[in-house]
């Protein structure tokens, strides 16, 4: 191409990006120098601090402020991950590192222009509350970053590091919280969000937040809790809600726990001598520990309705009023466990709608062509792609299907719509994709996203109604 040529591409936005210094931007705690991702057309910015490093005095501790710098920060790289081992085949958290030392979070944009005021779409990960990092390959953000809107993802603590609620650390801190640190942490993420978002052409005022599995109980934990109030306008639950107390403990079973894990490591003492001895002891040897607690291979680490970040159970707060009630999509994939997962979801959705405040009913069945795929069906995380606008899935075990493009730039184009309007029918769908209808009790009227892409009614409704009705008998609430 010629340099005249050139030029007027650059010119006109034929071409992405013209080669150039790296991007730089001003936050609150200091310069940032982040990466042109030249082939989707965005910058990236990675590894940001958003909290103090929680270890030594600050284990167990509500996060504190990050440090301010001076000079200018190299943000190409990813922050270590949190505390983890690895549960899960598709899930790799140590090419960045695992430490302590995790509270970073990652951003994708397309422009630093603050008056844009793009929407912000803020994402949680799975992972059982044990596993999982923000800077997943599946959770590149560049593809809903081209579609218009600004991509945050963040590490949280994990695990025991993120969940221990054992009574002697209430005596070790007067007024600070035990238990639901990383629950904390996600709050302190988007107090980051709130202050310094706008530098990187975002809108603080449309705050997305999304998740899927412990990520989709998380943002029906931030929906629930009061400490969030005000920090986000919008929610998107994946495979997951918190409904039912499904990923979320009560007080006394999330003390038993602790205690169990404490009396695992043989401490003893008063309660100022047991957290003496949790903060001065190895990483590795907690995480270790805390692999021989409850079941085999099970996660046993979840938040805690502990009276103060989770005054009250997910359902209860939705049910009351008292929770942080925004529009929401909400919804699973087809072949998840319909009592786990696909009733609560729905469950949700008429809590929420209750309210006279919008939600959207979505169930995902996609399925990969090949054999293997046919018999896993749409699976527990089948969707995370998708979402995220890459119309090839990253990982080869989950097949591939010649709609597979369709798919990821509807599903991507619905989440955008809805991060900039609170409703999924708005632009960049607008007119592309078929009308999601709004949720009605009276019809259950949901979208189904797969080989073919249009609104259902009734789906499933007598097997949802009957585990409604199996929950209230086991004094789980859930909606009439």
């Amino acid at each position: 191409m010629k340099r005249s040529m050139l030029a007027g591409a650059v010119l006109f936005g034929l071409l992405p990006f013209p080669r150039a210094e790296p991007p730089r931007v001003k936050i609150d705690t200091g310069t940032l120098q982040g990466v042109v991702d030249s082939a989707a057309g965005v910058l990236v910015f990675r590894g940001i601090p958003y909290g103090a490093p929680p270890v030594g005095e600050l284990r167990w501790r509500a996060p504190q402020p990050a440090a301010k710098w001076s000079g200018v920060r190299d943000a190409s790289k990813l922050g270590h991950n949190c505390m983890q081992h690895q549960p899960y085949d598709d899930i790799d958290p140590f090419t960045a590192g695992v430490s302590e030392d995790c509270l970073y979070l990652n951003v994708w944009t397309a422009t630093l222009k603050p008056k844009v005021k793009r929407p912000v779409m803020v994402w949680i990960h799975g992972g059982g509350f044990w596993a999982g990092f923000g800077g997943e390959e599946r959770h590149n953000g560049a593809p809903l970053a081209k579609k218009g809107a600004v991509v945050v993802t963040l590490n949280y603590r994990l695990g025991p590091f993120g969940f221990l609620a054992h009574p002697a650390l209430a005596s070790a801190v007067p007024n600070d919280p035990v238990g639901n640190y990383g629950l904390l942490d996600q709050i302190a993420a988007l107090r980051w969000v709130k202050r310094n978002i706008e530098k990187f052409g975002g809108d603080p005022s449309r705050v997305t937040i999304f998740g899927e599995s412990a990520g989709g109980m998380s943002v029906g934990s931030l929906i629930a809790s009061p400490l969030a109030k005000g920090l986000f306008q919008r929610a998107i639950l994946e495979s997951g809600t918190g409904v039912g107390g499904i990923g979320v403990f009560t007080r006394d079973t999330a003390q038993a726990i602790a205690k169990q894990f404490v009396d695992s490591l043989h401490f003893t003492g008063s309660d100022a001598a047991i957290v003496r001895q949790l903060r001065a002891a190895d990483a590795k040897a907690l995480l270790d520990a805390s692999l021989h607690i409850g079941p085999q291979g099970s996660p046993r680490f979840f938040p805690v309705v502990d009276g103060w970040v989770l005054p009250h159970a997910v359902d209860t707060a939705l049910q009351r009023g008292s929770a942080n009630l925004v529009p929401v999509i909400v919804g699973t994939n087809r072949d998840e466990g319909d009592e786990w997962m696909a009733a609560p979801s729905r469950a949700f959705a008429r809590l929420v709608s209750a309210h006279n405040v919008p939600a959207y009913l979505y169930v995902f069945s996609r399925v990969g062509d090949d054999s293997v795929n046919k018999k896993r069906g749409a699976y527990h995380s089948a969707e995370i792609t998708f979402v995220f606008g890459r119309p090839t899935p990253i990982l080869a075990s989950a097949g591939t299907t010649s709609y597979d493009a369709t798919v990821a730039d509807a599903m991507s184009d619905y989440w955008v719509a809805f991060a900039s309007a609170g409703d999924p029918n708005a632009a960049p769908a607008k007119g592309k994709w078929p009308r999601w209808p709004r949720y009605d009790p009276k019809t259950d009227a949901l979208l189904e996203i797969g080989p073919d892409i249009g609104a259902r009614a009734n789906f499933k409704r007598a097997v949802y109604d009957s585990l409604d009705a199996l929950a209230r008998s086991r004094g789980r609430l859930r909606p009439q």
